[in-house]
């Protein structure tokens, strides 16, 4: 059973250039870096991964390597992190919305995995009281990085790219009037369809990812890098919690409006929002679905809805926001969890399995790593998972961009693709690419 090494070097740390340090040190290769509440969380080098491709799920490290055929994805996963002879372990990375292909009518797939996690040689949390170390190697050289104090962060600007702006604005507003008539003949309730980016380039993370948190007050924001997939989110929602006890958490954001461009404009956009009826319907059938989600996985009478239809304010866009609770069965875990609120409604639709199909026949793409789920879980039955929305991603040589409305009867096409702009900005404002 392997056991990690840990100190606790007191003090304030600056995330930001303690990463660089890292990085430029040589210690660091592929690597996590997660900001949720009142911590940092850096994790670097894999000790041990899961993956999961169309054909397998793979299992590697540890002197093994193992090969599963897919049948119950999430659980296969599962099962696979219980047996790992590691103490105290937490394991980082992403699901793709693509997993859907395994559970609903979904049938596109990015090229790279469609599910990814890693057990880190080098764990880092930072907090206000200083940084907690975990690792298996370089303990010493680790606390010094930690307590250089001089160091300054790289200056870094964005990159444009005006011309990509524009060029799919038809196609939407179609996919969208068609969705619509699917929606007034009872097909559905609502859906959410995205726009998509891509181009060719080379992703700058850490320079993507300092530009975009100055001005990000997001739920979690984060960056990595593992092999060919890279990328960098400011998400504003939260998939889910599990904390102490089973008790468990989701924040689901649907509604939206745009900021204004002083306090007044922003109060009236305010307004607009809880008086648009298709608006709130949206934002109340989604909590009605996430409730019924949780109550299959919680105890009975515990799933409750918290801070019900407030406005979050982000730089470009205010949503409507709802947390549901409840606390999970004894007999389940985050995996099931998952498994029950993945893919989350507000980046489906209602219902689930209707609104896939939808997404899989109106979309061009994959959607790849945006819209599924994003963070860690641990040994212990907790885990903290962002749906990974304004966001950027390079597979390969691409990046991809995407951003979505949720479609119901009421909605007006144009309206939806402008709102898809401003959810976009928060990345594509931010966004550095880096040069020869």
């Amino acid at each position: 059973m392997l056991t990690y090494q840990e100190r606790f070097i007191p003090g304030q740390r600056d995330s930001l250039i303690l990463l660089q340090n890292l990085l430029e040190s040589g210690l660091f290769f592929d690597y996590m870096m997660y900001h949720q509440q009142q911590e940092v969380r850096i994790a670097a080098n894999a000790l041990a991964t899961v993956s999961v491709s169309l054909e397998a799920i793979s299992i590697n490290g540890l002197d093994q390597q193992q090969f599963q055929p897919i049948r119950d994805p999430f659980k296969q996963v599962e099962s696979a992190f219980s047996k790992l002879a590691i103490e105290n372990w937490t394991a980082y990375g992403y699901v793709s919305f693509d997993m859907a292909r395994f559970y609903y009518p979904y049938t596109k797939a990015i090229d790279q995995p469609l599910l990814y996690f890693f057990v880190p040689e080098t764990e880092l949390r930072i907090t206000a009281e200083g940084v907690y170390i975990k690792s298996l190697k370089h303990l010493s050289k680790l606390q010094s990085l930690c307590e250089i104090e001089t160091s300054a962060f790289h200056n870094y600007s964005s990159t444009s790219l005006p011309e990509l702006y524009l060029t799919e604005k038809q196609q939407y507003i179609e996919k969208v009037q068609q969705l619509i008539e699917a929606i007034q003949a009872g097909e559905l309730q609502k859906a959410i369809i995205c726009r998509s980016i891509k181009f060719p380039g080379e992703l700058d993370i850490l320079g993507t990812y300092a530009l975009g948190y100055q001005g990000n007050h997001s739920a979690r924001s984060y960056c990595f890098q593992f092999g060919e997939v890279q990328g960098v989110g400011f998400s504003p929602e939260i998939l889910m919690e599990i904390h102490a006890n089973n008790w468990t958490v989701t924040n689901p954001l649907a509604g939206t409006r745009p900021r204004g461009e002083n306090i007044e404009e922003d109060l009236r956009l305010q307004r607009e929002l809880f008086s648009d009826a298709k608006e709130v319907k949206e934002h109340a059938l989604s909590i009605l679905l996430v409730q019924q989600e949780m109550a299959g996985i919680c105890v009975q009478n515990t799933v409750k809805i918290l801070d019900f239809m407030q406005v979050k304010q982000y730089p470009y866009v205010q949503h409507l926001s709802s947390h549901v609770v409840g606390q999970l069965q004894a007999d389940k875990t985050p995996w099931d969890a998952l498994k029950a609120l993945f893919p989350a409604i507000t980046v489906s639709g209602i219902e689930k399995s209707q609104a896939i199909a939808w997404i899989d026949r109106l979309e061009d793409t994959p959607r790849g790593i945006y819209a599924g789920a994003i963070g860690w879980f641990n040994c212990e039955g907790k885990a903290d998972f962002a749906i990974p929305i304004r966001s950027a991603y390079q597979y390969g040589n691409s990046i991809h961009l995407n951003a979505g409305a949720g479609i119901m009867g009421e909605s007006i096409p144009q309206k939806e693709y402008i709102e898809c702009g401003n959810k976009m900005n928060t990345i594509l404002t931010n966004l550095v690419l880096k040069t020869d």
